[in-house]
């Protein structure tokens, strides 16, 4: 795409747009072209372009002027169409139609233009913006950082555990040792009686009275 003027790179870019769908590698194979041979019609222009020859190009396609971007060119009243110039798919050139307008005294190669444009099947106007490359915003910048990692956590241990012979002694003897002693019941000082208990001396005292009953009846049955 070397040698190529401005207004030339900006029209090639928009009818490779308008003929996406009709001729799909158009801008290939403008990239892949120089410049022949540039002429001033009197009511356009036409520049021959030629394909490099080394790449792979269509066996078949659509062949004639196609296209319909139109810009504002000079001091002209009304725009000129242009037009991309293809036989079997194959790019040979761009064709400008003045539509009548004397371009006698224009230079394309350094004429200013404005209002680029395409005319859809309506005939209604649809002005041509370039795609323009999107600067990154500031979250792909906060996404690359390098912040350190922190560092990761070691599992805890469990604890020790001694598991030998001496340990299986000391679980099996640790409950006799901790228990406390057996205490034996308190012996009773008392003996109940139906009315409750006595105290201590009445309690003798009624013990005696009973072994002297039992030795008085033994006397008499004999």
């Amino acid at each position: 795409m070397s040698n190529y003027t401005r207004l030339e790179r900006t029209l090639m870019v928009a009818l490779a747009h308008d003929l996406r769908g009709a001729v799909p590698d158009l801008s290939a194979q403008f990239e892949q072209s120089r410049p022949s041979q540039r002429r001033n019609s009197g009511f356009g222009l036409f520049t021959e372009m030629i394909v490099d020859q080394t790449r792979w190009t269509p066996t078949s396609g659509p062949s004639g002027d196609l296209g319909t971007v139109h810009a504002m060119i000079g001091n002209l009243p009304d725009p000129i169409a242009f037009k991309a110039r293809v036989r079997n798919g194959v790019l040979l050139g761009l064709l400008g139609d003045s539509y009548g307008q004397d371009t006698r005294a224009i230079d394309f190669t350094t004429v200013a233009f404005d209002q680029v444009f395409t005319v859809d099947a309506q005939g209604q106007s649809i002005p041509f913006e370039p795609a323009r490359p999107t600067s990154p915003g500031p979250l792909p910048d906060l996404q690359r950082r390098n912040d350190p990692r922190p560092p990761a956590q070691a599992a805890e241990r469990p604890p020790l555990r001694n598991v030998g012979a001496l340990q299986r002694v000391q679980e099996v003897d640790a409950p006799a040792r901790h228990m406390p002693p057996p205490q034996s019941p308190p012996f009773p000082n008392t003996i109940p009686s139906p009315g409750g208990k006595l105290p201590t001396d009445d309690a003798s005292l009624l013990i005696g009275l009973w072994v002297l009953i039992g030795v008085i009846a033994m006397i008499a049955v004999t």
